[in-house]
């Protein structure tokens, strides 16, 4: 069902908790690259499986699950030094927020909703790109991966239930949760959110667009398409 209008949604929703890489950022052709150019000096490609896997990930995971997929002689903590070293510069001062997201946000934060982020980014990216772009004050709160103490994904409820209750609120059937990835919208469904998938032609995985639609409440090609009264 695509996503009604952010009055309608008003009317039965408290809190809106986005996904940022992929979802509101235009960040994963950066991570794509990243993948091609590490794996492709080591002799791999990179596959949908593999991004489907990783984008749900901790950086520290995503390097442990690297090392052991391909049998590499680089520590996670290499892994981890040179993926940074890369996207770096790109978060502080190059990715921006894919077409329509910022009057999306913008709208849905003056009409009341409780807004904010659940990521798999590292807190060290994720806070000075959403400062550069003018909308980390608009967020009650930036929940990470790493916040959750526990080598948990996103294809497990914890981090929505996080920034939720970071919120004050307790019941996820009033708060909806965007995501691109397939794995993940169903990892909010297990906690009771309601889910609305965004597409991203990268976060789509291995999946089509219609199996993501399929396992998602709601769904939004583009921001564009939603928000208007």
């Amino acid at each position: 069902m695509s996503l009604p209008s952010l009055e309608e949604i008003r009317k039965t929703t408290d809190m809106l908790i986005f996904d940022l890489d992929g979802t509101i950022l235009d960040s994963l052709n950066v991570w794509n690259q990243v993948d091609i150019d590490f794996l492709g000096k080591r002799g791999f490609e990179v596959t949908p499986e593999y991004t489907e896997m990783v984008t749900r990930l901790c950086i520290r995971d995503a390097a442990d699950h690297t090392k052991r997929l391909f049998d590499l002689r680089e520590s996670p903590e290499e892994i981890m030094q040179e993926w940074n070293d890369t996207v770096s510069e790109y978060y502080h001062h190059h990715i921006d927020l894919k077409p329509g997201a910022m009057e999306f946000i913008d709208r849905a934060h003056k009409l009341g909703f409780i807004l904010a982020a659940a990521t798999a980014l590292s807190a060290d990216h994720a806070l000075p790109c959403l400062a550069r772009l003018g909308i980390l004050e608009i967020f009650n709160n930036v929940t990470t991966l790493d916040d959750i103490g526990s080598r948990a994904d996103k294809s497990d409820p914890s981090i929505y239930i996080h920034a939720m209750e970071k919120a004050g609120l307790s019941d996820p059937s009033r708060v909806l949760v965007f995501e691109d990835v397939k794995l993940c919208i169903e990892g909010a469904g297990k906690g009771g959110f309601r889910t609305c998938a965004v597409y991203d032609r990268i976060g789509i995985g291995s999946n089509s667009w219609e199996d993501i639609c399929r396992v998602s409440d709601y769904s939004l090609k583009s921001f564009p398409d939603a928000g208007a009264e």
